[in-house]
């Protein structure tokens, strides 16, 4: 039992690495994290203490906005959340265990 599940975490990994690695080839992508819900960081392309920043506080933003949606509709939850400033555009794909997170440039429009 135990090598049948070392082998689906192994797939698993894989999983995460390619995804990981298609993103971070797209034009403007600086970073890809994966975090868990609770902001741990389970796979980063950012600096180990830029990835630590941006679970600590993305998941704390997504948990927050996560309680906006649900109270202004209680059937609904948050799934995607993207934040634009003048440098950087962070996109977060919600999933019920883990967070992505894409920093990238904005598009000159």
């Amino acid at each position: 039992m135990a090598l049948h599940a070392d082998d689906a975490a192994a797939a698993q990994q894989i999983d995460i690495d390619e995804t990981i690695n298609r993103l971070k080839s797209k034009s403007g992508v600086e970073s890809v994290t994966v975090l868990t819900k609770d902001g741990r960081v389970i796979r980063s392309t950012a600096a180990p203490e830029q990835s630590e920043i941006q679970g600590k506080l993305l998941s704390r933003l997504v948990r927050d906005a996560a309680e906006i949606v649900e109270e202004l509709e209680a059937q609904d939850e948050l799934s995607f959340l993207r934040i634009r400033t003048k440098r950087h555009e962070i996109m977060l794909a919600l999933d019920h265990s883990y967070l992505l997170v894409i920093v990238q440039s904005p598009q000159k429009e």
